[in-house]
């Protein structure tokens, strides 16, 4: 059976090393609210969380979270669409 973790306790690890310096992996379900399209899976390496917006500034402020990696730059994934953060996969 494969390690799982809840996904605001991945939030908040992902959080943690952030502020340790350390970078992180994960894997997510991307998706355009605009065109409402996906381009699939996509699996970030070596990604650290970024500032992300305010409450008065979206209305997804709270789910959708900048990161940026060496290979992307800056960002951004929806947290309800996050499937594993290193190796351990997100509880439904």
């Amino acid at each position: 059976m494969q390690d799982t973790i809840g996904l605001y306790d991945a939030l908040k690890k992902m959080r943690t090393l952030t502020d340790l310096g350390i970078p992180f992996t994960f894997k997510f379900l991307s998706y355009n609210a605009t065109n409402r399209t996906t381009d699939g899976f996509k699996e970030v390496v070596n990604a650290q969380l970024r500032k992300g917006y305010r409450d008065d500034q979206s209305d997804k402020a709270s789910i959708l979270i900048g990161y940026v990696n060496q290979h992307d730059g800056n960002r951004w994934f929806y947290l309800p669409l996050l499937i594993k953060f290193n190796g351990h996969t997100i509880k439904p």
